[in-house]
Formats: C-alpha cells, structure tokens, sequence
C-alpha cells in the first residue's frame, strides 16, 4: 500500500467511527447492567486463551523433554556398541550361525487379513500342526528345524536315595 493512502485510509475509518460513541446503542450498553456481563465475558475469554496458551506450552515442554531423553538413551547405547567392538559383519556372521537369513527386497511383504484367517488358525491349533507362540514362514522352502538336545547335569544337584548331599 503506497505510504500516500495510508492518512486517506486512517481518516476514513476514523470518520467511520467517530459517530459510533454517541450512538444510542453504546450509551444504553454503557449504562446498563449489560455493560458488565460483556466486559465480564471478554475477560474470561482473555484469561481462557493465556490458559490454554499456558497449557500447550507445557505439553510441549513435555515432548521436547522426552525427546531429549530418547536421543540422550540413543547415545549411550551407540557408543557402548561403538566401544564393544561389534561391527554389521559380526552381528550378520552371529545370526547367520543361527539359521537367521536376510531377505532379499523383493520377498518381503505384506499380507491382507481375510475372514477366514481366524478360523483356520483354530484348527490348525487344534490340529496340533500349530502351537501357540511359534513362528512360521510363510514360504515353506525357508524352513528350516534345527533341534539340538543338551543334557547338562550337575553332580551337586543329584541325590543318591538315602544320602544327603554335602555343599
């Protein structure tokens, strides 16, 4: 807006106003006991915005305070990975002598819920070809069972009838 028509903008709103105190209406609004419950209601309307005002700044301090935490916990634990000396090539070695296999971009997927899913869990449950907690692939050529039985047996825990164990 050219610096020019700001006094023409400024006079005319000030003329647009200038009839408004003298009205009727203000001095029946000013005069009467309305007057306080407007000036009531606008108070309580400023004091509702700094309140809630107020109240997303502490949310906000809040989040940012957890924030710090998390990265704070993230540093910690990237250096105590970086002072163990573990590197990618170990942890795929290790998992790799677990059977564990790292899929290629193209095998890995989503899958759709059906209606029918529940009800063939149950049988399958019942069946016993399933149990609870275990795991399956979804393509049967990855599996793989591995079942290896240790037997470990400590000669202080076992007892001879009759005798009584010495630590």
């Amino acid at each position: 807006m050219p610096a020019r028509l700001v006094p023409i903008a400024v006079g005319r709103t000030a003329g647009a106003v200038s009839g408004l105190a003298e009205s009727g209406l203000v001095h029946r609004l000013t005069r009467g006991r309305l007057w306080i419950g407007v000036l009531t209601s606008l108070l309580v309307g400023i004091v509702a915005l700094n309140v809630l005002t107020l109240s997303f700044n502490s949310s906000s301090s809040k989040a940012t305070h957890q924030t710090d935490v998390v990265n704070r916990q993230i540093s910690t634990l990237r250096a105590q990975v970086a002072a163990s000396g573990i590197s990618n090539e170990h942890v795929q070695a290790q998992a790799n002598q677990l059977g564990m296999i790292v899929p290629e971009p193209g095998l890995v997927g989503y899958l759709e819920p059906s209606p029918k899913d529940a009800a063939t869990a149950a049988k399958r449950l019942l069946s016993g070809e399933l149990t609870a907690g275990s795991v399956t692939p979804a393509d049967p050529s990855l599996a793989t069972t591995t079942t290896e039985t240790t037997t470990t047996t400590d000669p202080g825990l076992t007892a001879v009838p009759g005798t009584v164990p010495t630590p």
